[in-house]
């Protein structure tokens, strides 16, 4: 804890752990916290004409904490946007996200359609087969996601989206390191009929309809119902020679269609009930992979072809076709949901039960490396009972129970057939109390107690299996203290632990490295915040500083002699700041801003974890062979020292209407998408990416809009495999038009 406490502190003084030299990225951060305190302890108001403009912020309200509250009030990390925010700022599906979040970076999984590969603060989990748990839970109304594979959710009809940041487990039943995203969706009005349909006609033939219509059923019955399909042709263009010339097209589009209803009833003033089913049928097409420019032939990343030297041969097995040569891009995921929510209050309780079952099944037909089929078939259920207090004095609780089961079954075939199945049983129970010591001033203590059972049964092409079972059980606990400094100004220091449960890796290539176990993950995290609104609530900016000590972090990589394979690293930490910035300049004009550093380093391996870090040596500086020292130079994958984005929004009446017009510009440092931060075409450099869209919005109740994302045509990979070049685009410039109307 001394070592800790004194890291801490060098980081806070804007020094490197490695060179106790200040750093840019860090004095940037830290000059801004300066002179906030500086504004507000010096009393500095604004100009008397500013003083008189409109453009008051609205409050954010959030269920963080799992009672309603202001987001100024919260004591953590919690990034939270609202409906009207994820349209302006063009967010249509869970990708869209990661400029909207400060350290957040999310891609698909590679070689999927739709597998959510999520690190926040540095860490993620891009093992989408079943037997990893995802690192950043997802939860839909409530209820965990288990899978990666289905989670890229199209954000229909919600509410708000809530980012939580850092390790989350006394207020929620299944347990995260990383954070949670929280996809809230609109609830059922019981007091107003309502509908509203949209069309989207954009490049690559893109075709979108989307409907959502609120029917009052009753004085204390309504339902409301959602409907989205989507379309895209392709962005890539298959051009294979040889035998197979002439039988390309176009692939990796968009073929979705999803459906939600709700049906809300309040027995009473204080019992009510809430029914919600989902359906997702996605077959939209796994982005494919493509050679990085300079080692094929026309240098076009959204060319696949096969490279220079290589010709295509029906002679050759389905299992080993090269890149340009694999034809057979698919992917048909369907995913079912469905939940019960039963909320009652008696005396200063509120007693709320949550029970849920979703499903996913998927085929793929993809390439990583090699030829890629999968078939998976998951279902769960979640059952989660909740008591919270509502005293009037100084002294308030969440107490909950959680009850998770899980079964999943993935046969697929890399180069060789593979069959993996995965039970999962956990139980878990919370209690987070808040005790104001003062009028300003609160104090927080959280614990939370998990157990888990697993049981893997697995079979390789090797004849050689793995059956059996394994208990994790943790402990976790938060505690923090917030102070109201002034009506605008809150400050909190908060520490909380963090538990992963362990399993197995999904490969076994060899003898010695078949599906092998994963022991589990601990995380120690330390987190400084202020939260300020200034300049008569028009100025909202929030700062965080975090550092995150991990324990046996879990990786996938290959391991000298055991091939490619998951297992834990000794020490891991990490630390960062993350600026959070909404201005309203004047009742027309406002701009965004969201800003966040990383510094992450293995701090402790062994000789076998260099090894699998470094490829066994392939790393850069290595010489070819593995090392302790050369590992612990490594940068963590998919966590860019910084990223930020800066955005500005006008608003103006015209006539009988509302223009808006809106522009996003985001930006990153590069990072690796491979652990080994090798080969050379593993580098992510986004670039800068310019995104626009302008609004004419009718008082009768009408609204075209005209959008453009990634208008620079920025060129850019998030995930790469080390064979072939391989890398897996992002999305080239795209525009569109949009149609709605509300009635």
């Amino acid at each position: 804890m001394r070592a800790l406490r004194l890291k801490c502190c060098a980081a806070l003084c804007g020094l490197s752990r490695t060179t106790r030299e200040p750093t840019v990225k860090y004095a940037l951060g830290h000059l801004t916290l300066v002179l906030l305190i500086l504004l507000v302890a010096s009393g500095i108001h604004p100009p008397a004409a500013a003083q008189g403009a409109q453009g008051i912020l609205e409050e954010i309200v959030v269920t963080s904490q799992r009672r309603e509250q202001s987001l100024q009030e919260v004591p953590s990390a919690v990034t939270a946007i609202g409906a009207d925010a994820l349209e302006l700022k063009q967010i249509d599906n869970l990708l869209d996200l990661q400029y909207a979040v400060p350290n957040l970076s999310l891609a698909t999984n590679t070689g999927t359609a739709n597998g959510a590969r999520i690190f926040l603060r540095g860490v993620g989990e891009d093992e989408s087969r079943v037997s990893a748990d995802p690192a950043i839970a997802v939860y839909v109304d409530g209820i965990y996601v288990g899978r990666q594979v289905g989670a890229l959710f199209d954000l229909l009809d919600l509410e708000r989206v809530e980012v939580l940041r850092g390790p989350q487990g006394t207020l929620y039943g299944r347990n995260s390191n990383g954070g949670a995203i929280r996809l809230v969706s609109k609830v059922p009005d019981v007091t107003q009929s309502s509908a509203k349909i949209g069309l989207t006609l954009g490049s690559e033939g893109r075709f979108d309809v989307k409907a959502n219509a609120n029917l009052v059923l009753g004085s204390r019955t309504a339902l409301r119902t959602s409907f989205l399909s989507r379309e895209r042709d392709g962005f890539h263009s298959l051009n294979p020679n040889g035998d197979f010339a002439g039988t390309g097209g176009d692939v990796g589009g968009l073929d979705t269609l999803a459906f939600r209803a709700a049906l809300a009833h309040d027995f009473s003033d204080s019992l009510s009930a809430s029914l919600i089913v989902d359906a997702t049928n996605d077959e939209s097409d796994p982005v494919p992979d493509s050679a990085a420019p300079g080692n094929d032939a026309d240098g076009n990343l959204f060319t696949i072809e096969p490279l220079p030297g290589t010709v295509c041969s029906s002679a050759t097995p389905s299992n080993s076709l090269p890149m340009g040569c694999f034809r057979e891009y698919g992917s048909d995921v369907r995913v079912r949901g469905v939940s019960l929510r039963l909320a009652g209050v008696v005396a200063d309780f509120e007693l709320a039960s949550t029970s849920g079952y979703r499903s996913m099944q998927d085929e793929l037909l993809s390439r990583i490396g090699f030829p890629y089929e999968q078939q998976t078939d998951q279902d769960q259920f979640s059952q989660e009972f909740t008591l919270t207090s509502q005293f009037n004095g100084a002294f308030n609780f969440v107490a909950g129970l959680y009850l998770f089961t899980e079964d999943a079954q993935l046969d697929s075939v890399f180069v060789f057939p593979f069959s993996l199945g995965v039970e999962t049983e956990a139980t878990a129970a919370f209690f987070q109390s808040t005790y104001d010591v003062t009028a300003a001033s609160t104090l927080t203590l959280g614990i939370r107690y998990t157990d888990e059972t697993k049981e893997v049964d697995a079979m390789s092409f090797l004849g050689i299996g793995r059956q059996e079972s394994s208990d994790f059980n943790n402990a976790t606990y938060r505690v923090s203290l917030d102070r109201r400094f002034t009506e605008s100004l809150m400050g909190y220091v908060s520490y909380s632990t963090g538990f992963k449960s362990g399993g197995w890796s999904p490969d076994c290539f060899s003898p010695t490295a078949c599906f092998l176990p994963v022991e589990e993950e601990t995380l120690d995290s330390l987190e400084f915040g202020i939260r300020a609104e200034l300049l008569e609530n028009r100025l909202r900016l929030n700062a965080t500083y975090f550092f995150n000590s991990y324990e046996g972090l879990q990786i996938g990589a290959t391991v000298p002699g055991l091939g490619f394979t998951r297992f834990n690293t000794k020490e891991t930490e990490i630390d960062g700041l993350e600026v959070e910035l909404l201005f309203n300049i004047t009742e027309q004009l406002a701009i965004n801003a969201t800003f966040g550093t990383l510094k992450g380093e293995y701090t402790d391996l062994t000789e076998s974890q260099a090894g699998g870090l470094t490829n066994n040596g392939a790393s850069p500086g290595c010489g070819g062979t593995p090392s302790i020292s050369c590992a612990l130079g490594l940068n963590l994958k998919n966590a860019p020292d910084y990223k930020g984005t800066l955005g500005a929004s006008y608003r103006v009446p015209m006539r009988s209407g509302m223009f808006t017009a809106s522009v996003d510009l985001s930006f990153e440092d590069d990072s690796f998408s491979l652990v080994a931060n090798a080969p050379p075409h593993a580098l992510t450099d986004p670039g800068t990416l310019f995104d626009a869209r302008i609004v004419w919005e009718a008082n009768s109740d009408w609204r075209v809009a005209l959008w453009g994302k990634n208008l620079g045509d920025e060129e850019y990979a998030r995930a790469s495999t080390a064979a072939s070049f391989s890398q897996y685009a992002a999305a080239p410039r795209t525009w569109g038009v949009d149609f709605s109307y509300s009635f």
